[in-house]
C-alpha cells in the first residue's frame, strides 16, 4: 500500500489544476464522485475558482471488492451544452468514471465532459481519465481520509 499524507495530496491537487489549466479547458462545472471524489472536489473548485460544484453519487465497490457499477444519483440540474468535470479521487480500474460519464453524457448531453483524479492504477485501470497525476503500479493508494477504513496505517 502506498499511504498519502495531506501534504502529497496538496502537491497532487496543485499539479492537477496547474495540469487542467495549462489544456484550455474551461469547466462550467466541478462534479465530483462521492465519496471518495468529495474532498478532490472541494480543493480543485478552489484552486480552479470555480463556485459551480455538483456532486454524482455511484458505487462499485463494497468492502473493497469490486462489484457493478450502481448510479444512485445524478444531479437535476440543467447541463447540457456546458463543460463539465468529473472529479474522483482515483480511477482503479476506471469502471465508475466510465460509467458515470456515460450516464452523464446521456442525461446532459454536455458540450464536453472531462474526468480528472489525483492517481491510476496502472495495472488495473482500463479508462484512464484526461487529468491525472499520480500514476501506481500493484500498490493500493490510501488516502489521508481514509483514516476509519485503514486505521492500521494511521499511527496517532
Amino acid at each position: 500500500m502506498k499511504k498519502l499524507s495531506w501534504e502529497d495530496v496538496g502537491k497532487i491537487i496543485d499539479e492537477l489544476a496547474n495540469k487542467i489549466k495549462a489544456s484550455d479547458f474551461k469547466p462550467d462545472y466541478i462534479i465530483g464522485i462521492t465519496t471518495g471524489g468529495l474532498i478532490p472536489l472541494y480543493f480543485l473548485a478552489k484552486k480552479l475558482d470555480i463556485d459551480s460544484i455538483l456532486t454524482v453519487s455511484a458505487s462499485s465497490y463494497e468492502k473493497d471488492e469490486q462489484k457493478e457499477l450502481k448510479i444512485n444519483y445524478l444531479p437535476e440540474v440543467d447541463l447540457g451544452d456546458k463543460n463539465l468535470l468529473l472529479v474522483d479521487e482515483i480511477a482503479e480500474t476506471g469502471t465508475s468514471l466510465k460509467g458515470v460519464c456515460n450516464a452523464m453524457i446521456d442525461k446532459y448531453q454536455p458540450r464536453e465532459l472531462k474526468t480528472a483524479t489525483l492517481a491510476v492504477n496502472k495495472d488495473r485501470c482500463k479508462f484512464y481519465p484526461d487529468f491525472y497525476i499520480l500514476a501506481e503500479q500493484g500498490k493500493w493508494i490510501v488516502f489521508p481520509w481514509e483514516k476509519e477504513d485503514f486505521p492500521e496505517y494511521f499511527s496517532e
